[in-house]
């Protein structure tokens, strides 16, 4: 997309039709800020306890895959059943399409990252209506009339809208941080409080609250049935599994190597250049279940129109599905969509430890893949950050102060913290799941990651909100 290019003429006539959330015209203080995000969350969340109208009589709200719960913080059978994964696909995308230069779009002017903005509105408004589409006629939803599907289908895109505005709310000024952050975070409270505390009787007539069950089950004498439950479900194991990861990856978010680093002007003035361990943060992950999901969806898609007797050899290795009608939803039962899902618990590995071993490689490859990649395209590579010191007038003592050999000695760091973080994250994520961590092993790395981000954007608010000239120096108008 050149500046005078046809292609960006038509996006930027596009763009000005597009439903869209103003930046304030004025300074919106601490408090109101934190005003418009709860009401955004709490209207995402609302969103996700509405049932679709239109859902078949008395048919049961399926779940997708937990994985899919937590990335795309969605809830199948709800206003929230595509979730934000359209906004989250879209953007990935774009920034994969802008990063390998396929389009040319310069993010450090405001007129092109407004112009990024608004194709991936439209990018997203795009999938919501091919994976709306792909939701109703693949029978997510279980028998239902066409009609029933229509209704649904315009619901799920008009969602999809609504959670693009609400993102909009919260990025554009009104709110603090991300609105998709929030909706994540939120998503796994929620998955992490049901987990802890939820007073549904299972089968067993033991509750689904792990700390009810474990009070239920001492008074009754027998804790052993806690120990690992089938169906995924909490247990202690995923209990004591969850602690410990919390405390794990706090202090891994922490790791970080150290590079000194002088300013060329002033001789005596030191500091540090921070390479965390976890350098590529968690995007990776995003990308790879982001692919996995649509490997899940895409398949049962085909599944649902040419392959519904699972009949046929080579769509059968894309993926072979079934309608269960306890969960309400469709579910892999083999081919490549069967492993892009890994299993939940202790239980379900050990009925297919191929399965669970497929799932973790897949996963770790791809995480290493990505995190490379992502390295490469989003200014984070050697070459990119030595620049930006140069730029910024800095230089490693005891080296000459040129881009290629700052680049050189931050290479070997960030070279080697690249390939550990992809192999940590992607093997954190899976053998948590195995372990039935509550609310994910995935769910708990976003987590992690983004109440660290917040947590640093609550301290710069509310120092720009009592020290304005420190507002200013740190972006803040």
């Amino acid at each position: 997309m050149s500046e005078k290019s046809p292609v960006r003429t038509v996006f930027e006539k596009i763009s000005r039709i597009l439903p869209e959330i103003k930046k304030p015209g004025r300074k919106v203080g601490f408090g109101e800020k934190l005003a418009w995000t709860a009401l955004a969350l709490v209207v995402y969340s609302w969103m996700g306890h509405t049932i679709l109208y239109g859902l078949p009589s008395g048919q049961q709200v399926g779940q997708s895959p937990v994985l899919l719960n937590v990335v795309f913080a969605q809830k199948t059978g709800t206003l929230i059943t595509l979730g934000i994964g359209p906004i989250v696909t879209a953007g990935l995308i774009l920034q994969l399409l802008v990063g390998a230069e396929l389009i040319k779009l310069d993010l450090n002017k405001s007129e092109d990252r407004a112009l990024f903005t608004s194709v991936s509105k439209l990018l997203a408004i795009v999938i919501a209506v091919f994976q709306g589409a792909a939701y109703v006629s693949a029978g997510f939803f279980g028998p239902t009339t066409q009609t029933q599907n229509l209704v649904i289908f315009v619901q799920l895109v008009m969602a999809t809208i609504l959670i693009i505005l609400l993102d909009e709310l919260v990025q554009k000024g009104w709110g603090i941080g991300s609105g998709i952050s929030l909706f994540i975070v939120a998503g796994v409270a929620e998955e992490i409080f049901v987990s802890l505390f939820s007073p549904i009787l299972l089968p067993d007539q033991i509750y689904q609250g792990v700390i009810l069950a474990i009070f239920q089950t001492i008074i009754a004498g027998n804790i052993s049935p806690l120990l690992i439950r089938q169906g995924g479900f909490p247990d202690i194991v995923g209990f004591v599994s969850t602690i410990f990861l919390i405390v794990a990856l706090i202090y891994i978010e922490a790791v970080r190597i150290e590079i000194p680093i002088s300013y060329a002007k002033f001789q005596g003035y030191r500091a540090k250049y921070p390479v965390k361990l976890l350098y590529v943060s968690n995007v990776p992950i995003i990308f790879a279940t982001t692919i996995f999901s649509n490997i899940f969806y895409l398949g049962s898609l085909v599944w649902s129109r040419f392959n519904p007797n699972n009949d046929n050899f080579f769509l059968n290795l894309i993926g072979t599905y079934r309608f269960d009608e306890e969960a309400g939803t469709v579910i892999s039962t083999g081919g490549l969509a069967y492993y892009v899902i890994g299993p939940r618990g202790l239980a379900q590995v050990l009925e297919d430890p191929v399965r669970a071993v497929a799932h973790a490689a897949m996963l770790i490859v791809f995480s290493v893949l990505f995190a490379k990649f992502w390295v490469q395209i989003s200014g984070l590579a050697p070459e990119k950050v030595a620049e930006q010191l140069i730029s910024a007038g800095m230089q490693v003592p005891g080296f000459r102060r040129s881009p290629e050999i700052i680049a050189s000695i931050i290479r070997k760091y960030i070279g080697t913290v690249t390939i550990l973080g992809g192999l940590i994250i992607g093997t954190v994520a899976s053998i948590a799941d195995y372990l039935a961590v509550f609310g994910s092993g995935i769910g708990i790395l976003l987590t992690i990651g983004i109440l660290n981000q917040y947590y640093q954007l609550l301290i710069r608010e509310r120092i720009s909100e009592m020290y304005p000239a420190f507002g200013k120096l740190l972006g803040r108008e």
